[in-house]
């Protein structure tokens, strides 16, 4: 009999099979390594496709950062607890900012889950709040497809000056690949 031993949650479950019935694949070992602040924040300041931040932030605007629940493990609390840092010194005053959890119909984010994916100093200064795909009176309506189905997206992506997306794509494994544009539909739809 062989076993394996999968993480789960905050532990992890092992179970055993007969030597034969599976092959398990694993990766290749490598030298990965998390990145450091300096290299997220080089990354910040020199973003692919897209221009850096001091190009499109004015002092006095707004900004929602927009961030996977705690179903995604994204590191998001280091992109974040940098993101902030950087638009505070770009002139984006810490009470124009906000973060919304983008939870799609899965429950809300706890107050320790929001402590660890922003880090306790950012969940103590910046406000952020979950979204609720089932609250009317929260999302914008942008019309209807055409099946009729209603597009309606949370209203604090109209209320701030720049929208910003965390996170990380990666597979799904259902639906393909989750991060980037399903941080707002789903993440943030009726």
């Amino acid at each position: 009999m062989s076993h394996v031993e999968l993480g789960y949650g905050r532990g992890s479950l092992t179970f055993e099979f007969e030597d034969g019935r599976f092959a398990i694949l694993e990766p290749a070992a490598g030298k990965e390594r998390p990145l450091t602040d300096a290299e997220v924040g080089a990354l910040i300041d020199d973003p692919f496709d897209s221009q850096p931040l001091e190009e499109i932030i004015s002092p006095g605007e707004s900004a929602l950062l927009v961030v996977s629940d705690a179903t995604r493990a994204t590191g998001s609390a280091q992109v974040v607890n940098l993101l902030v840092r950087r638009l505070v010194q770009l002139g984006v005053a810490p009470h124009d900012l906000r973060v919304i959890f983008a939870t799609g119909i899965h429950r809300r984010v706890t107050r320790e889950e929001k402590a660890e994916l922003l880090t306790p100093f950012i969940a103590q200064r910046v406000r952020a709040f979950d979204h609720d795909a089932a609250d009317e009176s929260r999302h914008v309506s942008l019309g209807v497809t055409e099946r009729g189905t209603p597009v309606e997206l949370d209203r604090a992506l109209f209320d701030h000056s720049h929208v910003i997306l965390t996170g990380a794509v990666g597979f799904h494994y259902f639906a393909g690949f989750t991060g980037g544009r399903k941080s707002v539909c789903p993440g943030l739809a009726s």
